[in-house]
């Protein structure tokens, strides 16, 4: 799906197939625009290994997906879920380091919001472009 229809195609496949309702936002990316292989796979990750998790940890009844194109030429890709939360002094994050790793690999960078009873916020800014070099 990914290779043929696109990131956001793609996306909305998946959150169909969620036991929870998701929420889905494209603010500013049209449907037609397409990033390079490399920059959808990530993001496609980063938005299925989220959703996961929410599945997964966070007892959440509902969970939203945003994609925004900023001024600066960036994507941003955001997770949140009405969840649980959890204290990250005291929890394991080696899942959240590969998909962190897996951002940074294609010059992005993952932030991760969350508190106990507060739910989860998993945001990742890509470039548009892969940078040269």
């Amino acid at each position: 799906m990914l290779t043929d229809r696109g990131l956001i195609e793609a996306v909305e496949e998946r959150a169909t197939r969620m036991n929870l309702p998701v929420d889905l936002s494209f603010d500013g990316m049209p449907r037609h625009r397409r990033l390079s292989p490399q920059l959808e796979g990530a993001a496609y990750f980063f938005v299925s290994e989220a959703l996961a998790n929410v599945l997964k940890h966070s007892r959440a009844k509902t969970a939203a997906i945003r994609f925004q194109c900023q001024a600066d030429g960036r994507l941003l890709v955001e997770v949140r879920d009405d969840g649980s939360g959890f204290d990250v002094a005291t929890t394991a994050l080696s899942g959240l380091r590969g998909l962190a790793d897996r951002i940074e690999a294609v010059g992005g960078r993952m932030e991760l919001t969350t508190g106990p009873l507060e739910g989860t916020v998993l945001r990742a800014t890509l470039p548009m472009e892969l940078p040269s070099g």
